[in-house]
């Protein structure tokens, strides 16, 4: 191409180049508008996933019990829980303990001055709108320096059965104390190798226990006075099952606000040395299941108000027993207005500048809810020290079973 002209070659490469420079830039639209969609398909992924509730999770009190005199008031610390995206509900899963309440939002538990001495193990259910999770407090109460005769001594289970050469003990037994120190013991004629602690009731036994059924008398005793009863142990020489026994929910009733979601505690049975199926016999009111594995039995928000005695039924290769389970779903509680019913209250009763703080103003309130500086220690008929509020005069009753519901409901500032 010598002498060709360069703007002439310039020229000649121009069509190519501008040929070239269109397909990159298709290419890159192309690229570009993948990359869009997948970003955008990533972003709505996560933003559902985000969405998505799940049952809690991990729940646990860090300090998980108290020891308190009889007639003291207190409260738990706040509960840790995974809450699995959705809002938390908690319940006791507790029936007929007069004294001992919940806050429904924080989990806090909050316990009165009436309590007998004893030991209490306080189930909290803690639920979403996808589930739920029970954890376990402990609350001793011990004598203020009245005692009574110990009362409700329990084994969970009441029963075990085991093959001839294997060492064992039973669960330590739950017992309301009286206030008194217990020695526990056995009456009656108890094979070798059988023995009971003295100090806790835990029953254990050796290797060497013959093949049998002992069925064990177990007393409690204070200087008020005892309380007795039987724990089974069964010992076969073959490993064959027998049916199951023992089969008991403690406590064996939910009373639930409708709307909430929940479940029982794991049953306790004497399995038999079989694999244990579960089932609801009966009519079961739509909402209510159980787990066929572990016993649990769960209800869902929609299980309308009512009582439901509910049949449960245990069974393995060689029998069945059955036992019985009360749930009872309630209306839910009308909603205490701290503006409206509480607040009015308080400024006309208890304004009159008697306090380093303002007890009329939610701040003021929400600050003292527990201990003995409670404003419901304050203002109910018994307390643990200071002066009765408002001084002078009193509240109603009525006002102050008002208080507690809005304290239980979570002193919402409506």
């Amino acid at each position: 191409m010598s002498g060709y002209p360069d703007h002439k070659m310039a020229e000649c490469r121009l069509p190519a180049i501008t040929l070239l420079f269109k397909k990159m830039i298709r290419k890159m639209k192309k690229i570009i508008i993948i990359s869009i969609i997948a970003l955008i398909f990533y972003a709505c992924q996560r933003e559902i996933a985000a969405g998505v509730v799940t049952a809690p999770s991990n729940f646990s009190y860090t300090s998980a019990s108290a020891t308190i005199v009889q007639g003291s008031t207190g409260n738990s610390v706040a509960p840790i829980i995974n809450n699995g995206g959705g809002k938390i509900s908690y319940t006791l899963n507790e029936n007929g303990i007069s004294g001992i309440s919940i806050n429904t939002n924080t989990g806090v538990i909050t316990w009165g001055t009436a309590l007998s001495a004893g030991t209490y193990l306080i189930d909290v259910l803690a639920s979403n709108s996808a589930g739920s999770i029970t954890a376990t407090y402990s609350l001793t109460v011990n004598s203020n320096g009245t005692i009574t005769a110990p009362s409700s001594l329990v084994y969970s289970p009441a029963s075990i059965t085991v093959i001839t050469g294997n060492a064992g003990s039973s669960a330590i037994p739950s017992v309301i104390t009286g206030g008194g120190t217990l020695i526990y013991s056995f009456t009656g004629n108890i094979p070798s190798g059988i023995t009971i602690n003295t100090n806790n009731g835990l029953i254990s036994w050796t290797n060497s226990v013959i093949a049998g059924t002992y069925s064990l008398n177990v007393t409690a005793t204070s200087n008020a006075g005892s309380t007795t009863t039987v724990y089974t142990l069964i010992v076969t020489n073959t490993s064959n099952v027998i049916a199951p026994t023992s089969f008991v929910y403690s406590p064996a009733s939910s009373s639930v606000s409708q709307g909430i979601a929940g479940n029982s505690v794991t049953p306790s049975i004497n399995n038999g040395l079989g694999t244990i199926t579960y089932s609801i016999s009966g009519t079961i009111p739509s909402g209510v299941s159980i787990n066929s594995t572990t016993g649990i039995i769960s209800w869902s928000t929609g299980v309308a108000t009512g009582t439901y005695p509910l049949s449960i039924n245990s069974a393995n290769s060689a029998g069945n027993t059955s036992t019985s389970y009360t749930l009872t779903v309630t209306a839910a509680a009308t909603k205490v207005s701290f503006s409206n019913d509480i607040q009015p209250v308080l400024k006309s009763s208890c304004g009159g500048g008697c306090h380093s703080w303002d007890p009329t103003t939610y701040a003021g309130v929400t600050a003292h809810t527990t201990g003995c500086n409670a404003i419901q220690n304050k203002i109910s008929t018994t307390y643990c020290s200071g002066s009765r509020m408002p001084i002078g005069s009193t509240l109603s009753a009525s006002f102050i079973t008002l208080f507690n519901n809005w304290i239980t409901q979570g002193q919402l500032n409506n």
